[in-house]
């Protein structure tokens, strides 16, 4: 064979080479593009909406928060961001939660929880259980951590009922409203003060937890 020749069969193979790496590169170029494709309608179906410390919280999981809050007969959250940031503190919450051992609730609690809701235990479906343990925990949770140290004074007392309970009690138009000396009435009045510093307390704490965790809610 001459040199001609082999120039041209050598010329040849690379050519052959050359269209089997562009077959190649149109294979994985259309399955890259299907597999985006595929991701794509994944995502709007059920996309990421906020990660928190690697653990990622989708569309689906606000859905499901929405289902267990109207059945459990608590406010509507319609924002998604807003209650994205909502799961985003139980998860929060939740490990904080992990270094008190002490916390189980049991399923006889969370069935009386729900009967509070008319709802049985064989109507609750495994989410809205845990759901209903998760906020028994938390609510063990911050007695312990928070509750049990809050003592307001008479002092407190007497100011939240005059500068916060009268005001609002003659704005709704109460004819007859009992005393602060009512038995019935100091303690709830002093619940009152007790709940409102515990809001606040836990605010507090969430906002230092939420600055050093590694925190992204998606728009």
């Amino acid at each position: 064979m001459n040199q001609k020749a082999t120039k041209r069969i050598s010329h040849k193979k690379a050519q052959n080479t050359q269209k089997g790496h562009f077959c190649a590169f149109l294979r994985l170029t259309f399955f890259v593009a299907f597999c985006f494709c595929r991701i794509g309608n994944a995502e709007v179906i059920d996309r990421v909406v906020a990660v928190v410390e690697g653990h990622v919280i989708t569309l689906s999981d606000l859905r499901q928060e929405r289902q267990i809050r109207a059945q459990l007969g608590e406010e509507a959250i319609d924002d998604n961001a807003a209650l994205a940031k909502l799961l985003v503190d139980n998860f929060l919450i939740e490990r904080q939660i992990a270094d008190y051992p002490n916390l189980d609730v049991t399923d006889t609690e969370v069935d009386s929880d729900l009967q509070k809701f008319s709802l049985s235990a064989s109507q609750a479906f495994d989410a809205l259980r845990n759901a209903v343990r998760e906020r028994i925990r938390m609510g063990k949770f911050f007695d312990v951590r928070f509750r049990q140290f809050i003592r307001p004074t008479d002092d407190e007392i007497r100011k939240y009922y005059d500068e916060v309970f009268l005001p609002q009690a003659r704005a709704r138009g109460m004819q007859s409203i009992p005393p602060l000396s009512d038995p019935a009435m100091a303690k709830g009045i002093r619940e009152n003060v007790i709940q409102e510093s515990l809001d606040h307390e836990v605010d507090g704490w969430l906002k230092a937890i939420r600055r050093r965790s590694n925190v992204e809610v998606f728009q």
